[in-house]
């Protein structure tokens, strides 16, 4: 759905974006993550029409980025939606709705479905100025998604909200890929939500992409052979398994957990189990240490070694 060929962004001697490299599939949820500056909003820009690439390209669906064709396929969001705050809700996504092209019927009909399923069908007659931060950021979502998109690109969709609000827009978003097969493309800096909700992932940093892979493979390539475990007693199960060949390193946690990295997780979890029984121990907690995109990033912007 999304492709770009060493698409180059140059501010004066500032180089936004890098030769940067996208391949993202249709149908799926694409998280967009990197620091402040990496050059996430001048990636979107070009992606959208609003900035011109200074070298390379991008493509939408195989039309160049930023035609007329291309431009028609994608619903746009961002991060502060730029809404007339003078018209009511209906008559902004009336107003919006027939500049896409849509005709006079098909425009009442959609706007009455947005607002219905964005749940301000009663704040239809409404001045948009007098709205909330969220619920004007549901309002720029219904505005991307009037003229009914095949590709939806959201720039820090739930920036500025209450946890009430970001979990309303992440099921909404989740319901449109999942009932429309919506291909999403998603910038956020708000992690720990957007784990929850994209199938993959890329990570920029100084206009350059760090990595670029589904969930599942970016986090087997960070998973490493470190375990958790926490019994009735540690002390006497760090005693008994310390010496053991595999053991690589074993920490304690303030908060009475065991950390251990290990060579053999077979082994480990065969001699853990003896000294539970041998010592008539509970076992609270044994298993693999789980990572999260939080430290996915931290620890791939520290090492990334961009220039």
């Amino acid at each position: 759905m999304i492709k770009t060929n060493s698409m180059t962004r140059v501010f004066g001697d500032l180089v936004a974006v890098d030769n940067l490299e996208l391949n993202i599939r249709q149908g799926v949820i694409h998280g967009f993550v990197g620091p402040n500056g990496a050059g996430k909003t001048t990636t979107i820009k070009m992606l959208v029409g609003l900035l011109r690439c200074t070298s390379g390209s991008g493509m939408i669906k195989g039309l160049p980025a930023g035609s007329i064709q291309a431009r028609q396929l994608i619903g746009y969001s961002p991060e502060r939606p730029c809404l007339y705050n003078n018209m009511t809700a209906k008559n902004y996504l009336l107003y919006m709705a027939g500049l896409s092209g849509l005709k006079k019927n098909e425009a009442e009909a959609r706007t009455n479905e947005l607002l219905d399923w964005l749940d301000l069908s009663k704040f239809s007659y409404k001045k948009v100025g007098g709205f909330s931060a969220g619920m004007k950021q549901r309002m720029g979502l219904a505005q991307a998604l009037v003229h009914n998109p095949e590709l939806l690109i959201l720039d820090e969709p739930t920036a500025n909200l209450d946890p009430h609000g970001r979990t309303s827009i992440i099921n909404k978003l989740k319901e449109l890929n999942s009932q429309q097969n919506i291909t999403i493309f998603i910038s956020s800096h708000i992690l720990p939500e957007l784990e929850k909700l994209v199938h993959s992932m890329t990570l920029i940093d100084k206009g350059k992409v760090v990595m670029e892979d589904s969930m599942e493979q970016i986090k087997q390539g960070f998973s490493q052979d470190r375990y958790v475990l926490k019994t009735s007693d540690n002390a006497k199960v760090m005693e008994s398994i310390k010496s053991k060949p595999y053991i690589q390193e074993m920490l304690l946690d303030q908060s009475d957990i065991i950390y251990i990295t290990c060579s053999d997780k077979s082994a480990l979890q065969k001699d853990v189990i003896n000294a539970v029984q041998q010592y008539n121990l509970r076992l609270f907690n044994f298993g693999e240490e789980e990572i999260n995109l939080e430290d996915i990033y931290t620890k791939s912007v520290s090492t990334s070694g961009v220039q």
